[in-house]
């Protein structure tokens, strides 16, 4: 159920990223699900390769920020995912880079605020059960 939501969710971003930004065109609403489904696919079999190369590329410039470089690799493994699904789909086009990082801000704080909304109302219905 949570991974219907979250790619009807992800449809309607990218919707209203390509509403937003001109950079990003996407050619109806059914290749917005398309793109959703696609970019899901990709987060699910490449994010955490690309987290974990991300996070090996960051380790040295990380330590001197005291960590706090590893609040962009969603953003970055977010943007590479962003730019592979432009490159596998006809009907999504990214053509600025400004487009690309700012679509890929928007859905790292759309996807964190899913995951939050739905991990707390998971740990709510474990409260109220127990």
């Amino acid at each position: 159920m949570n991974t219907l939501l979250h790619l009807a969710v992800l449809s309607v971003t990218f919707l209203l990223l390509s509403r937003f930004f001109t950079s990003v065109r996407i050619r109806s609403a059914r290749a917005a699900v398309v793109v959703a489904i696609a970019f899901s696919v990709l987060n699910f079999f490449l994010g955490f390769v690309l987290s974990a190369i991300v996070h090996a590329a960051l380790f040295v410039p990380a330590l001197l920020t005291l960590g706090l470089l590893f609040l962009f690799v969603p953003l970055l493994v977010n943007a590479i995912l962003l730019w592979l699904t432009d490159k596998l789909l006809a009907s999504f086009q990214i053509t600025s880079l400004g487009g690309l990082f700012g679509s890929a801000a928007v859905i790292t704080l759309v996807n964190g605020l899913f995951l939050a909304c739905c991990s707390s109302h998971a740990s709510y219905l474990h409260m109220r059960w127990v």
